[in-house]
């Protein structure tokens, strides 16, 4: 067998295995720096809650992402996070 047919015999995706790699880390940390920036609270308070649901949700998306159909769903996930949280820290930075 060769590697590719392993692979896809095993079910693996480079684009699911790079969503589990990249993409969790970056998704997790815009959730995070999002509860820093619109949590009504003292900024330490923000930070500790941040950084506390950051880290579990890293680890639950570079679980759950490798597991998804394909990769295409898997960076959908880390774009679905991502994205309104990015979109709305640069509108809070702009106005």
């Amino acid at each position: 067998m060769t590697v590719v047919a392993e692979s896809k015999a095993a079910g693996h995706s480079l684009a699911r295995t790079l969503a589990a790699l990249l993409g969790a880390p970056l998704a997790a940390f815009a959730v995070g720096a999002g509860l820093v920036a619109f949590l009504p609270v003292s900024p330490e308070v923000a930070y500790l809650i941040g950084f506390h649901v950051m880290v579990p949700l890293w680890v639950a998306l570079a679980c759950a992402l490798p597991l998804l159909r394909n990769g295409r769903v898997a960076w959908g996930v880390c774009l679905a996070l991502t994205g309104p949280v990015a979109v709305a820290l640069v509108f809070r930075r702009l106005g």
